[in-house]
């Protein structure tokens, strides 16, 4: 290496430092204000926002499910045929890309929806099997709430599944090189075997940004984990998840990684 790209490292160095100085100072400065709060934050919050959170959270979790995944299904229904429509025309015609990037990013949302849709019916079950919120006014159970919840549950499982097939299928119609079935356990691998070189760079892409993602949002989650040990008792296990949460992601991104740099 020749000393002028030696002295341009060096430079970009320090340059890079000043800020991220900047940046410790204001963190430590941060640290002790934050410590310095905790009492009066004690007194404002430790009761009050876990009482106000369970509360809400018994009162919409039996209804949640359903609710959701019915707005889920009527956007999907209007989605994909709104976009199995103008495929159908476009093949009269096979002149307009434009159209098929359209498409294929209307096709891309309802995957989207219905992911997000699936993670909130994983936490209200988590939430129901916690809380039991489904007592009625006398302090029985409700039938009402739990057929709510036991409907939404099942509705949200096979209408997402039902959904993303038919997303795919239509997808692997617009473009026949793609494989892959969503009832094959193997579908992700197949998936990404059969996409080309530019779908292939979107999707690392997006990886490496989700990869930031989960890192910022796992630094967000350490700092409410150390608020909440003094604020509402948290003890030390949501820190221990957070941490093995930051580690898999973590160490899984960096050994696909290594293993990357092998190929080449």
């Amino acid at each position: 290496m020749n000393n002028n790209r030696v002295n341009e490292i060096k430079k970009e160095d320090r340059k890079a430092f000043k800020g991220f100085a900047i940046m410790l100072v204001i963190f430590l400065i941060a640290e002790e204000i934050l410590f310095a709060m905790f009492g009066n934050l004690k007194q404002a919050f430790g009761e009050s926002v876990p009482s106000l959170l369970v509360n809400t959270l018994e009162v919409i979790t039996p209804f949640a499910s359903l609710v959701l995944s019915i707005l889920v299904m009527i956007i999907s229904k209007i989605v994909y045929t709104n976009s199995k429509k103008e495929y159908d025309l476009w093949k009269q015609t096979n002149e307009d890309d434009d159209t098929i990037d359209k498409i294929e990013e209307k096709l891309s949302y309802l995957i989207f929806f219905t992911s997000v849709n699936l993670i909130f019916v994983y936490f209200f079950l988590g939430i129901a099997s916690m809380l039991l919120p489904f007592d009625d006014v006398n302090g029985g159970i409700s039938i009402i709430k739990y057929l709510c919840f036991s409907i939404g549950t099942i509705l949200c499982l096979t209408s997402s599944t039902l959904i993303q097939k038919k997303v795919i299928n239509l997808q692997k119609e617009i473009n026949p090189l793609l494989k892959g079935s969503v009832y094959d356990m193997k579908f992700a691998k197949k998936w990404l075997d059969s996409c080309d070189e530019s779908i292939k760079l979107g999707i690392f892409k997006s990886a490496y940004k989700a990869y930031k993602s989960v890192s910022i949002t796992c630094i967000i989650l350490w700092v409410f984990c150390i608020v909440g040990y003094d604020l509402w008792g948290f003890g030390i296990m949501p820190m221990v998840i957070v941490i093995i949460i930051w580690l898999v992601q973590t160490i899984s991104y960096y050994i696909e990684s290594i293993k990357y740099s092998k190929v080449k």
